[in-house]
């Protein structure tokens, strides 16, 4: 006779709570821009956008187009250029570090965390 299981399926699901986006630099690419090209105040941005994104679940922060946007097609520049080891099924989004201005930062989701790979503090990635 078979051991019952310690938690059920539904039991997951009754304690399942979407957690905030979190950030993961294990994909970033410093070559493409690092964090010593950008002034102190693009830096204050990128913290405060992380505190807004830390309200958020990875479903709400994709559908939020105020904060997040999918890559639509290919970058404008070879220093963008999709690393080998990630591949090219996974769809990449930008996270708007300063809405009313340019910088962004580039990079995937999986689960509820964001993989951070360019920034973009000049929101040179795209042609506008």
């Amino acid at each position: 006779m078979p051991a019952e299981p310690l938690i059920s399926e539904s039991d997951l699901a009754k304690h399942f709570v979407k957690q905030s986006v979190s950030i993961s630099l294990k994909y970033y690419l410093r070559s493409c821009e690092c964090f010593s090209e950008w002034q102190k105040g693009d830096l204050k941005k990128f913290s405060s956008a992380i505190d807004k994104i830390r309200g958020y679940d990875a479903d709400q922060l994709q559908r939020t187009q105020s904060l997040c946007g999918i890559h639509k097609g290919e970058p404008k520049y070879a220093r963008f250029r999709r690393p080998e080891t990630i591949s090219d099924d996974i769809v990449f989004h930008e996270i708007k570090i300063d809405p009313s201005n340019k910088a962004r930062a580039h990079g995937f989701f999986v689960e509820g965390v964001f993989f951070l790979v360019w920034l973009d503090r000049n929101h040179e990635c795209f042609e506008e």
